[in-house]
């Protein structure tokens, strides 16, 4: 990627962390109103403030879709190449060196996104536990009415970072990369190519 990149995606974590720290404040006040009697009036002005962050949230996701795709696409492909490299590069110490060096440049990308993803999309959702413990009190109907809505709209919506809409970075996201990277480092080693050096060394022990 080149720097303009890197640097709107920078950007774009930095807003994104900001939008969570504006998520839990939300889930904090949803909190503290469910403790005593609920006022029609400030439910509903917990669920309007939730709803504009999670406009924005996909005003700005819409935006940095395909940036997003592309570090998260080229920072998976580095990290396999590096892994390739050092377990089949058994001679060359430099270029161990500069694999190992990529590899965590590359990671630590990965990881950044991953994390603060997985964190967005955890704070946008956790007014749901605080909604259905208030949908067993007793409260007035019209109250009811608002928490059933508000608790069916985000069990209904995935709420996070997206990568061209292909999907939505969450906790399952780290199990899938965790898997894949296994995966593929098992299958580098099994077809690892056997040392030629030492094939060439019983050749010359034949011949002689």
């Amino acid at each position: 990627m080149t720097l303009l990149n890197h640097s709107l995606l920078l950007l774009f974590l930095s807003i994104t962390l900001l939008l969570t720290y504006e998520y839990d404040n939300c889930t904090q006040r949803l909190s503290r109103a469910s403790e005593g009697f609920v006022k029609e009036e400030d439910f509903e002005d917990i669920r309007g403030y939730h709803a504009s962050l999670t406009d924005l949230v996909e005003h700005v996701c819409s935006l940095m879709s395909r940036h997003v795709a592309a570090g998260y696409v080229s920072s998976f492909l580095i990290v396999c190449l590096c892994l390739y490299s050092i377990i089949n590069d058994e001679k060359s110490t430099a270029n161990i060196g500069v694999a190992a060096v990529s590899f965590y440049i590359s990671a630590l990308n990965l990881v950044a996104i991953t994390y603060t993803g997985v964190r967005l999309h955890k704070a946008a959702h956790q007014p749901q536990n605080i909604l259905l413990d208030m949908s067993g009190k007793y409260l007035p109907d019209r109250v009811i009415r608002l928490v059933t809505l508000f608790a069916n709209k985000l069990s209904q919506r995935q709420i996070g970072i997206s990568a061209l809409g292909l999907m939505t970075i969450t906790k399952d996201t780290i199990l899938r990369i965790i898997g894949t990277l296994l995966t593929y480092v098992f299958i580098v080693i099994q077809f690892k190519p056997d040392s030629t050096v030492g094939i060439q060394h019983h050749g010359n022990t034949t011949t002689a």
